[in-house]
């Protein structure tokens, strides 16, 4: 494999690339008519191209070919090709792709032709070829270079391991969102894997991204009086933010992930031109919008072309769960100091997903990098959705945060993990006993120059979790 540094190329764009490897899998593949979908899954490992097969039929997943394209076959050029396209310069490309074929209308179907590009998950094998190595790591990084930020724990564990030094490009090296006229692209790559295949997992992971980073309100209508500080919205202002009426009669709140996506909107009812006039909101403070205003039966993200439309009860599932906004945020912009306020808050919580085994709810840890090694990093989540994006059958429960980092020490775990898809923030034992003794005698500090008799403030309870509940319609992410 070439160890020459990816750059922006001219040729076919990747939905046309999609439909040359869709076209190859049809050709080559030998199945029985009648299924609902085809998924097949992509990665480079060790020099060659690997496959795996999955064909749906109904509820019923049927596990087909696992492993690599034969050297020389026509297929692999245009499956680098997509490699190539999907890079952008500092964030990388995908490390595992996911092609998605859905057919309707046997015995002569037609196609519809997606695609999942996973850019931060560790690859696993399907076959023989064994685990990724700190070696695949380095020829794809070589080839795909990145920020330090933007390499996955998981590969940089790997390479530390076996004394790999990973090549990494400057912080400035990745385009800003902004510049590219996205105020949330992580929400808007979820909503285009979202489209290209709509499922209930796909739903969560858009309210998963939702969790965190902005959105955009079209608020045209409203009556906006500048602040005395020279705010676009000051105190004096009328806000009417853009509702759509649906064919069924229902309301939805619209949300945009860019300003091209808020302006194609507003040119459908207005033809004679102009702009809109954007509010940029929390995603959060979004979704909230929705679940305390009864008037909205859905939140739509970028309706003009492919969105996502979230119904109310999932809106109201994530929000009524307890969850950790401040933590979520820090990890997104790589902020330590945020990250270790948020989790050593005195109100602050984090969730553990459980299940349950002899009656006792247990809780899940991480894979191990080693096999047949025992886990020794316990997974803590910041919200519902975090949980429900890993393992939907999963029951969810909350506690206090520092009393669930106090858990994972008396449970003798080395590491824990917060959240189980990027982005992510590993502390081990370690570090979690120093600032756990650190915030204990800062406020015995405090008590002591208060004259306050020492008690433990939040020693943990017999029991201090408290169950999450799924949505009230049972259609979105729950408990299982």
């Amino acid at each position: 494999m070439s160890e020459t540094t990816a750059t922006p190329s001219t040729g076919p764009g990747r939905q046309e690339l999609l439909n040359t490897i869709a076209t190859w899998i049809l050709s080559v593949l030998r199945t029985e008519p009648g299924w609902d979908r085809m998924v097949v899954d992509l990665k480079f490992q060790g020099g060659r191209v690997h496959l795996r097969v999955r064909e749906h039929r109904g509820d019923q997943v049927l596990p087909g070919t696992a492993g690599p394209i034969k050297e020389g076959s026509a297929v692999l050029p245009t499956v680098e090709q997509l490699r190539e396209r999907s890079y952008v310069r500092g964030r990388g490309t995908w490390f595992t792709a996911t092609v998605v074929i859905l057919a309707q209308g046997w015995p002569e179907p037609t196609y519809r032709i997606g695609a999942d590009y996973d850019l931060d998950g560790e690859p696993r094998p399907w076959g023989d070829e064994g685990p990724f190595t700190a070696q695949d790591v380095l020829q794809h990084l070589e080839r795909f270079p990145r920020t330090r930020t933007r390499i996955p724990a998981w590969a940089a564990e790997l390479a530390a391991r076996d004394g790999v030094e990973l090549p990494e490009l400057e912080p400035g090296a990745e385009p800003e969102a902004d510049r590219e006229g996205v105020v949330h692209p992580l929400a808007r790559a979820a909503i285009d894997r979202f489209a290209s295949a709509p499922d209930n997992a796909r739903m969560i992971e858009v309210i998963r991204q939702c969790m965190a980073g902005t959105l955009l309100l079209d608020v045209t209508a409203s009556t906006l009086v500048e602040g005395p500080n020279g705010e676009k919205v000051g105190p004096e202002s009328q806000l009417r933010v853009q509702a759509l009426g649906e064919p069924d009669g229902t309301r939805s709140l619209a949300a945009y992930t860019s300003a091209a996506e808020a302006q194609a909107m507003f040119e459908r009812s207005h033809q004679d031109g102009g702009q809109p006039v954007l509010l940029r909101e929390s995603a959060v403070r979004v979704l909230q919008m929705v679940a305390d205003d009864p008037q909205y039966d859905h939140v739509v993200i970028d309706p003009a072309r492919k969105g996502c439309r979230i119904s109310r009860p999932q809106v109201e599932w994530a929000m009524r769960s307890p969850r950790n906004d401040v933590v979520k945020a820090a990890m997104l912009d790589n902020n330590m100091s945020q990250l270790l306020a948020g989790l050593l808050a005195p109100d602050a919580v984090l969730l553990l997903g459980t299940r349950v085994q002899d009656g006792r709810a247990v809780p899940i840890y991480a894979k191990p990098q080693e096999e047949g090694a025992t886990p020794d990093t316990l997974l803590l989540f910041t919200s519902a959705a975090e949980v429900a994006v890993l393992d939907p059958t999963l029951e969810i429960r909350s506690a206090p945060s520092r009393q669930a980092l106090r858990f994972a020490l008396d449970s003798g775990a080395a590491k824990v993990c917060v959240n189980a898809q990027p982005p992510v923030a590993t502390l081990t034992a370690e570090q979690l006993r120093e600032l756990l003794a650190l915030v204990e005698q800062n406020e015995q500090d405090e008590k002591n120059e208060k004259g306050e008799d020492v008690q433990g403030k939040d020693a943990p309870a017999e029991d201090g979790t408290t169950d999450v509940a799924g949505p009230a319609d049972g259609t979105g992410p729950g408990r299982g």
